[in-house]
């Protein structure tokens, strides 16, 4: 009740904000307070002054797990890590950190991207196998319009005295197209909504991007892209180590071909590799017993290929991927006494491959309704191949001989209906088996900070199944749109880390040992609700509700980052060439915290953001000056799945200017 109330009073306060002006009527363009659209995945109008961290926290299909001020990890319905597929410009990429400090995304810029997709059910499982959905974030490309594109911006941040730039230069033919795209940010430790600075939250980046494409026919294109992403001196408070050196390089080759006539109207093929080094050291703490060095490294080379055809029916797709992934990570703690150091293997040279086959079909049963169908088969083989680490494992009573060998992989069946004009809606199953990681298989003594226990994997781990109801419906009439999405899961042989008590802990201060296990049963609820209404072409008003709740039988705990009521609130306005937002957030905090996996609880809070910015039209492309006050009234707040209850960022004011074109 409390909550609908706090509801009820937070729409009031907003629609009942005083707004007077004269008002163009050139067309309305979508502000939010975020500083970037949510309505849709693509990250529009050359404005990229968020992080990579931000845009998603601003996109309401995602959350994040926040270890610090940079690389938040992204979860999906409250599904992380290898319960979620992560694909960068048709890659699969893996982080190379085993303390999960390092998520894929995080080598990402937005100056980089053409899209930023959150998918599930069907459109998800062409990615990857997964349980929560896929992350697929596309780069931009020249578009091969003869002309020539620039931009840059610069902004300042009064909170951590931090700088972010960025700039692009694109040049094309008709035949031939170049873009590249740069980005630097550095950002001191920030100060929480009580004036308290926050240790081990600074870090600085720098992003390099070329992207390239030659039009070979009217229907073929090849394109080419180099990434090199580098993060030095990052901050983690919520662990006991921070990270000197994170390098991502990635680079890909593709052809796409178009041709209405062919029976196969659309191929498509793309081969890839990138390089991960991660390197974790706690060189900067203060009062360390041992001091360590944990450096790991992530290879992966990967190819696919994929064929569509449209009837008047049906509309099919086929794709074949696969990849092989090499992983390595080790930790030497240094003897303080100037004894013998120790050394250990954490990630031994774990060799993974994959091959997978996706079909897609979507029959057109009449005007009104389709049929939705989709089937992915996946074959993983995976190999502890360092000797050493072997022996290792054999500590543990196993012994490792060869490559474990395993199917996963998901059915899709949904109806999509159009009750009306202005009703849409669709339902539909999935079934998925949901393949071990590396680290759930092989992992050595990982350390774990929010839980404070050493994991080890399990080779005999069995995949993860799950049956999964969807449910959506939307109304979109007269500038009013309103819908909502419902979600039961239900998995069997859940996997997560059971203690063990005969097994001592490597790491000093560490509770315990833990190994993944399938423990039988568990299950989880979403519901999102969502709606806007564009009041006038100046004026529009939106809201976003969501809730998860889940719980593991075995442990009779809840199940970790679902998702507290949590409700966002917005409004934006275009006056000429002036366009403002106003966002306001409550979060009713954590209150069934998956305790046994070291969940906290946390308390309620509310936040007010604005933004605002004036566009100049010059002779040659447009000024911008923008600002923004991200939480406003200073409030002192922690997130719900912030590790070890590091308070989030307090008052923070943003100026910058942008231009391009």
């Amino acid at each position: 009740m409390k909550s609908i109330k706090l509801l009820i009073g937070s729409v009031l306060f907003l629609v009942l904000l005083p707004i007077t002006s004269t008002f163009a009527q050139a067309q309305l363009k979508t502000y939010y307070l975020g500083e970037v659209t949510i309505t849709s995945d693509t990250i529009e109008n050359k404005d990229y002054q968020l992080t990579i961290d931000q845009v998603m926290a601003e996109k309401p299909e995602l959350n994040i797990v926040k270890r610090g001020g940079f690389a938040w990890e992204p979860i999906i319905n409250g599904y992380s890590d290898g319960q979620i597929a992560v694909v960068i410009d048709g890659m699969r990429v893996f982080g190379a950190c085993t303390d999960k400090m390092d998520p894929a995304t995080s080598y990402l810029e937005p100056i980089n991207l053409e899209s930023f997709d959150v998918l599930r059910s069907s459109d998800a499982q062409e990615f990857g196998t997964s349980l929560g959905g896929s992350i697929n974030a596309s780069m931009k490309y020249p578009n091969f319009d003869g002309e020539t594109h620039f931009g840059i911006q610069n902004f300042y941040s009064t909170n951590t005295n931090g700088y972010d730039g960025n700039i692009f230069l694109e040049k094309s033919s008709e035949k031939f197209g170049v873009r590249y795209s740069g980005a630097y940010r550095k950002h001191q430790s920030y100060t929480d909504g009580n004036g308290e600075l926050v240790l081990y939250t600074q870090y600085q980046r720098q992003n390099h991007t070329l992207t390239s494409g030659y039009k070979l026919s009217e229907n073929e294109t090849l394109t080419a892209m180099l990434m090199f992403d580098q993060g030095k001196n990052i901050g983690y408070p919520a662990l006991p180590m921070d990270v000197s050196s994170a390098t991502g390089i990635m680079g890909n080759i593709g052809y796409k071909k178009h041709n209405d006539q062919a029976k196969f109207q659309h191929l498509e093929a793309k081969v890839y590799y990138n390089f991960i080094e991660h390197i974790m050291d706690d060189t900067n703490r203060e009062n360390v017993a041992i001091r360590m060095d944990m450096p790991g490294r992530s290879n992966t080379f990967g190819a696919w290929a994929k064929l569509g055809r449209k009837t008047e029916k049906h509309q099919f797709s086929l794709k074949i991927d696969a990849f092989a992934n090499h992983l390595f990570a080790d930790m030497t703690m240094y003897s303080p006494t100037g004894g013998k150091d120790m050394y250990m293997i954490t990630w031994g040279d774990i060799q993974r491959y994959s091959i997978a086959t996706f079909l897609k079909d979507t029959w057109k049963l009449d005007d009104r309704l389709e049929w939705e169908n989709s089937i992915r088969i996946e074959a993983n083989s995976i190999n502890l191949s360092n000797e050493l680490a072997r022996k290792q494992f054999e500590t543990l009573n196993y012994t490792v001989d060869g490559p474990i060998s395993q199917l996963g992989g998901t059915f899709s069946s949904a109806f999509n209906y159009h009750l009306t004009e202005s009703i849409t809606s669709s339902f539909g199953i999935d079934y998925t088996h949901r393949l071990p990681t590396a680290s759930e298989l092989y992992g050595y003594y990982l350390f774990n900070a929010r839980d404070r226990f050493d994991y080890i994997g399990n080779p005999d781990l069995d995949t993860e199944k799950a049956f999964d109801f969807i449910f959506n419906l939307e109304y979109n009439s007269d500038g009013w749109v309103f819908g909502m999405s419902a979600r039961k899961v239900f998995i069997n042989d859940y996997i997560v880390g059971i203690v063990q008590e005969d097994l001592l802990p490597m790491t000093i201060g560490a509770l315990g040992v833990k190994k993944y296990m399938n423990v039988g049963k568990a299950n989880s609820s979403h519901l999102n609700i969502y709606g806007s209404k564009l009041i006038s072409n100046w004026l529009k008003y939106g809201i976003h509700l969501s809730f998860d709740n889940g719980t593991i039988e075995e442990l009779h705990s809840s199940m970790p980052y679902m998702q507290p009521l949590t409700v966002k609130q917005n409004i934006q306005l275009q006056l000429k060439n002036f366009a403002f937002g106003v966002e306001y957030v409550y979060n009713s905090g954590m209150s069934t915290p998956a305790e046994e996996l070291g969940e906290l609880p946390t308390s309620s809070y509310h936040l007010f953001n604005l933004q605002g910015e004036y566009a100049l039209d010059l002779n040659k492309g447009e000024l911008k000056f923008i600002g923004a006050v991200q939480n406003i009234f200073d409030a002192y707040y922690i997130d719900p799945f912030a590790w070890n209850e590091i308070p989030s960022s307090g008052r923070n004011i943003k100026l910058g200017i942008n231009y391009n074109f």
